[in-house]
């Protein structure tokens, strides 16, 4: 059992054993994995000769197995399947969207509701329910709204399992000298044989041991769809373009082979994409990083704004219980309740649009990020295998160099370091240079000297130090070196280059500045942190050293030999860290893109799986059907906030005029979420349905353009709400009015009003009212004033389905907007009329002529903006109304 876990596999396998034996935690072991992941394939289980390789495994080529070590290994280890990462456990994915962003406000909300109730409740013998139920309408209305989102995010998050869906369920393997044709593909285990042919799927990495025109198909992995021959030859350095190793989850197309499993599950190369693709998170949309930054804005002003109340409640003498309503009150009328439904609806709507394009979208958000695209960087295929390496860092003693950034030039000059390391990176390589100028290589080598070709000629350099002996790189000593004669001094040179910990072992001094300095315990503490920064960030790091051979010791004539080594290996000048990007992290590119679109035929499946669009029929061109999708949704989502946001002044305000001016409640907070939650909802989803304007293809890319403007606040709050508040409060006075009430006379009278122990409140025409007869009668007030607002948003919705354009031009095309405003009106009457409903929400059967008080007011508001936006169309007053309220 010890040879089976020694190979240099094993470090990393115990990482992902399941019983966790390092007693990691979740969090850590995570954190570990994800690192371990990142890290380039380093092994040589396809280099050393099968004999020994058996042994390493404890197998046997013809018996292959025995039951019971298979038992044990697989106890160990675990079975041989794609393990999901903890953070897509749906319990902490469902609490997410249950306590973030809006939802936490509205859950405080509900809290403050039930606790004034009990308050209240050990205060007085018959306390009111009005708290009771609303805290309830709060609590339903946030585990609505999150399990709406959960199940959106839930259904796009299952990366793993489409990965599994790529993986053979059974398999022919030799157990015992027993061939097995059933075996199940999770109870496989290192050191098995295997027999795969034309039409199989390979149940795990393996080497090949005998084959006849056996080749594969490794698009699930490479993304190149043709067929590639493997057989039993000497291994490449690398795994992953060795011709004697066929790979998880690839394809036997033609002919047959035996294999020994070398690695399972995770650790397959199939394994660790997805380990990546599936632990790292997406980067966050433009559309979800406007959304959050508009939900702090708001829930910060919502937040300030109920202490500043509850602060002059206090201060004016209002009782605790009633403080708490007004707080109440303000945070409910703030927060837009339905806005992330409804963004999270019109892209479900817009996505469905687009699947008859040919676009299947997976990431909600990325439709709209479509629409703020600058860039489309195209990427071939073929990234895991294909020399896509690149120079991206350069350490020298005590400084880091990026080349990406802009004075990375300048730090070349007349650094000793940087010199002996372009002239090191070009001797020690085994890459070639063709007369065309044409690098071939390894994807490392060709990395390398591709970058130096930017800043030197490494041809040249190689004429004027020729080679004289090299030993290749292998995978046990872990370096490559060669010896190169320097013709202007007449002398040897050592060059040596390979993995970091094998050459800073073989160094006693540095490059600092442009001296030689000897190597300090504080100097190897900081290669170490270079070297380990670098590997952290998924780099392949390569360090280079040199040493000048003394001429006495070594003249023009002596000969080299590398079997019997004559010539020092140790005691050497250390340069410098090269760190190169790492092939197979081109696919966490898509993950970590604003947006990530996958050719949906000849797309890999790994790309497939971490692309959030994805082009079903592999039209470019259906990227341009996609940007315009984009910027309409942006375009329609600004009107539906827009929408949205209007009703929050004539929901915020009459909160204010009830404590400063102790006036009767204009409008009730059960009221409010009548708004937000019940008219408002269809005409703002339906928003989304609005053709794109004419200019929508025309216009440059959006560029700090934010969803919610400080113009769009300055017509909403200032504008278009004030209206609306207006229209409120002239059918609340007018309906106190036409019973006795005149409106300078309910300043002040709140406290008399409220009191139930006061039975003989005077209006203005001397009658008397009873506290039950000034309910009923301010029920009937914020009835009207409810549907004032309703009357006015109805307009709204027909004003906001343009930004530019006149309404008469646009027309009422929008039959789902139409029908939308319909069901707005008839949803109010329901409320108002139906006993059980008008009880439960406080308003009240209205009479006829009351409906009509706003009307006046809704033709205000569609006169004003017809206005406004013919000064905004013609730029007349200077642009004034472009700069104050084009949003």
């Amino acid at each position: 059992m010890h040879n089976r876990r020694s190979s240099s596999f094993s470090s990393i396998t115990e990482l992902f054993r399941p019983n966790n034996p390092r007693r990691l935690r979740s969090r850590d072991l995570s954190s570990t994995r994800l690192n371990a992941l990142k890290k380039e394939i380093e092994t040589n289980t396809h280099l050393i000769p099968l004999k020994d390789l058996y042994t390493r495994l404890g197998t046997d080529p013809v018996k292959g197995l025995t039951s019971d070590a298979a038992a044990e290994l697989l106890e160990y280890y675990g079975p041989n399947t794609l393990t999901p990462t903890s953070h897509f456990q749906w319990p902490k994915m469902l609490l997410k969207c249950l306590f973030t962003g809006f939802s936490i406000l509205i859950w405080f909300g509900a809290i403050l509701c039930l606790l004034s109730y009990v308050i209240e409740s050990s205060m007085k013998a018959h306390p009111s329910t009005d708290n009771l139920y609303l805290g309830c309408v709060l609590i339903a209305v946030d585990i609505i709204c999150g399990l709406f989102s959960f199940f959106q995010n839930f259904k796009s998050s299952k990366i793993l399992k489409t990965f599994n869906n790529m993986i053979p369920m059974s398999a022919k393997c030799m157990r015992d000298g027993v061939w097995n044709a059933e075996m199940p593909v999770a109870k496989l285990v290192k050191g098995d044989i295997v027999h795969v042919k034309a039409g199989d799927v390979i149940p795990a990495d393996i080497r090949i041991i005998e084959s006849k025109g056996f080749k594969v198909d490794n698009s699930s992995l490479t993304g190149e769809s043709r067929a590639v021959t493997r057989s039993n030859t000497e291994g490449t350095t690398n795994i992953l373009e060795s011709q004697n190793v066929a790979f998880f989850s690839a394809q036997c197309v033609e002919g047959w082979a035996f294999g020994v499993v070398l690695c399972c599950g995770d650790l397959t190369a199939l394994g660790r994409v997805a380990g990546l693709a599936a632990r790292l998170e997406p980067a966050p949309s433009p559309l979800c990083r406007e959304i959050s930054r508009f939900m702090w804005y708001m829930s910060i002003w919502a937040l300030g704004l109920g202490v500043f109340i509850a602060a002059s409640s206090f201060i004016l003498g209002y009782p605790f219980i009633q403080t708490t309503i007004f707080v109440i009150g303000i945070i409910v009328a703030n927060i837009p309740e339905g806005l992330q439904p409804t963004i999270t609806a019109s892209l479900t709507l817009t996505a469905q649009r687009m699947v008859k394009k040919n676009c299947l979208v997976k990431n909600l958000e990325a439709i709209e990020a479509l629409g703020a695209v600058t860039i489309i960087c195209s990427d071939k295929t073929g990234t895991l295998t294909k020399n896509k390496m690149c120079v991206r860092d350069i350490w020298t003693w005590n400084r880091k160099y990026s080349i990406l950034d802009p004075d990375f030039k300048d730090s070349l000059t007349n650094n000793k370091a940087i010199e002996a390391l372009k002239t090191c990176g070009a001797l020690c390589s085994s890459a070639t240079i063709d007369e065309n100028g044409e690098i071939h290589g390894d994807a490392s080598e060709t990395a390398i000297l591709t970058f130096l070709c930017t800043y030197n000629d490494p041809a040249t350099l190689r004429q004027n130090y020729p080679k004289i002996v090299e030993i290749p790189f292998n995978s046990t000593n872990k370096y490559q070196v060669s010896v190169h004669f320097d013709k202007s001094m007449s002398r040897y040179v050592v060059v040596m280059k390979g993995a970091p910990e094998c050459i800073l072992s073989r160094c006693n001094t540095v490059v600092v500045a442009n001296n030689n300095v000897s190597i300090t315990n504080e100097i190897k503490e900081a290669a170490n942190k270079a070297i380990e920064d670098l590997a952290t960030t998924g780099e392949r790091v390569l360090a280079f050293a040199d040493l000048i051979l003394d001429p006495k010791v070594f003249p023009t004539n002596y000969e080299f030999d590398t079997e019997e080594v004559n010539f020092p290996l140790d005691g050497l000048r250390l340069i410098g860290i090269i760190g190169l990007k790492d092939p197979p992290r081109e696919e966490p590119a898509l993950r970590r893109a604003d947006i990530g679109i996958s050719m949906g035929i000849t797309g890999s499946q790994v790309s497939k799986q971490t692309a959030d669009i994805i082009l079903m029929d592999d039209n470019f061109a259906t990227i341009v059907i996609g940007i315009e999708e984009g910027r309409k949704i942006f375009d329609n989502l600004k009107k539906s906030v827009c929408y949205i946001l209007i009703s929050n002044v004539p929901e915020i305000l009459p909160v204010l005029m009830f404590i400063l001016f102790s006036i009767p409640l204009p409008l009730g907070v059960m009221t409010i979420l009548c708004v937000d939650l019940g008219t408002d909802m269809w005409p703002a989803v339906s928003l989304s349905y609005e053709g794109a304007e004419a200019d929508v293809m025309g216009r440059p890319p959006r560029h700090g353009d934010r969803l919610v403007s400080a113009r769009m606040l300055y017509l909403v709050y200032g504008h278009l709400g004030l209206i609306e508040f207006a229209a409120g409060m002239y059918a609340y006075f007018t309906v106190m009015a036409e019973h006795g009430f005149y409106p300078s006379d309910l300043f002040g009278i709140r406290e008399r009003w409220d009191n139930e122990a006061v039975t003989d409140v005077r209006d203005s025409l001397g009658q008397e009212w009873t506290y039950e007869e000034r309910k009923e009668l301010e029920r009937a007030c914020q009835a009207s004033y409810f549907v004032a607002v309703v009357i006015t948003q109805m307009m709204n919705g027909i004003i906001c389905k343009t930004r530019f354009n006149s309404i008469f031009e646009v027309g009422m095309k929008n039959k789902v907007l139409n029908l939308g405003l319909v069901f707005e009106l008839l949803l109010a009457c329901i409320l108002c009329y139906v006993p059980v409903l008008n009880d439960f929400f406080c308003t009240y059967p209205l009479r006829p002529q009351w409906w009509f008080l706003s009307v006046p007011f809704a033709l205000l508001l569609l006169g004003f903006d017809e206005f406004r936006k013919y000064c905004i169309r013609k730029w007349l007053f200077d642009g004034w109304y472009n700069y104050l309220t084009y949003y």
